[in-house]
């Protein structure tokens, strides 16, 4: 019983870092902030540019860590369970806003 709750907890803990992460790289690809994170890089880029791109590499393991949530922690009202997904859900969102700019533009 007490290795279950164990492992809940390090799911929560992931998904609390996945929903960091997730609203630390949205801000900058929301607000199209247009600065150029490294301008001495051989491939300098926009600061929305490369949280469009962190935010692609993540989206996997945060849909990962929103599934395993769903599954294995236990919480009162069953259909509170879907709320896991939300922060999943946006990433795809703005995961999928991110490709279809950068296609549109080149």
């Amino acid at each position: 019983m007490r290795d279950n709750k164990i492992w809940s907890l390090f799911i929560i803990i992931m998904n609390v870092i996945g929903v960091i992460c997730l609203i630390y790289f949205a801000i900058p690809y929301l607000t199209h902030d247009t600065t150029i994170v490294n301008p001495n890089a051989m491939l300098p880029g926009e600061a929305w540019d490369w949280a469009g791109m962190a935010l692609t590499f993540g989206c996997l393991p945060l849909l990962a860590a929103n599934g395993f949530s769903f599954l294995f922690v236990r919480v009162k009202p069953k259909c509170v369970r879907f709320l896991f997904f939300i922060p999943g859900i946006i990433c795809v969102v703005i995961v999928y806003s991110y490709w279809t700019q950068a296609m549109a533009a080149g």
